[in-house]
């Protein structure tokens, strides 16, 4: 149960952080998906927990653009 709720809360954090840090929109998730292939050895995982980190990702843009467009807006 434990590898669920970090595969659904480090994605979601990991893209808000680099969100905030890095000012752009596609980066952050190229950074977050590399992280999550090559760091914790994704592509090994069981199928559900994949679908948990893709979804928790997806959620985790959504976020990031609108914390890029709030920052977007300030920056006017």
């Amino acid at each position: 149960m434990l590898e669920y709720s970090v595969a659904a809360l480090l994605p979601l954090c990991l893209q808000l952080l680099f969100n905030r840090v890095l000012f752009t929109k596609y980066l952050p998730l190229g950074i977050t998906v590399v992280i999550m292939i090559f760091g914790f050895d994704g592509l090994n995982q069981p199928l559900p927990l994949q679908i948990v980190a893709v979804i928790s990702t997806i959620v985790g843009f959504l976020l990031g653009l609108k914390i890029y467009n709030k920052q977007k807006r300030k920056v006017r």
